[in-house]
């Protein structure tokens, strides 16, 4: 016996081969893969809880600086992810923090009061220039934060740990509040 396919049957068929030939030609269309960001949202809402610690407070208008390598397509690539994940901003205590993605020499302009370096960025120049303005550069590297790159290292897999590095936090001009001292390890 023949099995009649009728109008709706067609349609519905139409729809989906259509659908699957739009998806392939967006996917097509990137102009590189989806890129995963080396600090993960979670990172973010944690660095969100820490710096609300922070001694002198942020400003209410703070601006956290995401640092990458002119000419490293990666660099600029994980700049725009992490920054992407900020959304309308990253809440810190009182603070409504915007991201702003920056050429890693352009970080000696000021204007920032937290750096994220991106893939690549992290690096005695990072240093210098967070100290000059007083800023707290984070990552999710600890061996930065151990050689003095950077201030503070997130981890949040398997579990949160935070990471700080006291001489780097002295010479920026940073402080954290006791309670917090207390969470850290320096």
């Amino acid at each position: 016996s023949k099995v009649a396919c009728g109008p709706s049957d067609l349609t519905g068929r139409a729809i989906r081969l259509l659908a699957a030939v739009v998806a392939a030609i967006l996917t097509s269309a990137l102009p590189y893969p989806v890129w995963a960001a080396s600090f993960t949202a979670q990172d973010l809402q944690v660095l969100g809880r820490a710096i609300a610690f922070m001694q002198p407070p942020l400003a209410p208008d703070a601006i956290i600086a995401i640092a990458y390598v002119e000419g490293n397509a990666e660099s600029k690539r994980d700049a725009d992810a992490i920054a992407a994940q900020f959304g309308g901003g990253l809440l810190a205590g009182h603070t409504m923090a915007r991201p702003k993605v920056v050429e890693f020499n352009a970080l000696t302009a000021g204007g920032f009061q937290v750096v994220i370096p991106a893939a690549g960025a992290t690096g005695p120049g990072v240093n210098v220039a967070a100290r000059a303005a007083h800023a707290l550069c984070v990552t999710t590297d600890i061996e930065a934060v151990r050689a003095g790159y950077c201030t503070m290292a997130i981890i949040t897999e398997p579990r949160v740990k935070i990471i700080v590095n006291h001489a780097v936090t002295t010479a920026a001009g940073i402080d954290f509040a006791t309670a917090f001292r207390m969470m850290i390890q320096e």
